[in-house]
């Protein structure tokens, strides 16, 4: 009575396995989500703002703008 059988080790063992595998989804779940890209077109249009700041300010040449701008619209 007071030893386990084969199938009682087999049960805690199965059991262990789900929870571990709980455990793995929900933390690659996690990595997965906060690695994911925000919202590309909000990405774009931030960093267009950030360049015409940057020109209007002077510190970019208005070739260079045009070469990020163009970087920026097609996605490089």
């Amino acid at each position: 009575m007071g030893m386990f059988s084969i199938w009682h080790w087999l049960s805690l063992l199965f059991l262990f396995a789900v929870a571990a595998s709980l455990v793995g989804l929900i933390v690659w779940l996690a990595m997965r989500s906060s690695k994911a890209p925000g919202n590309p077109v909000a990405s774009a249009q931030k960093r267009l703002q950030q360049l015409e700041d940057l020109r209007a300010q002077g510190l970019i040449s208005d070739e260079e703008y045009a070469r990020q701008r163009a970087a920026v619209v097609t996605g490089r």
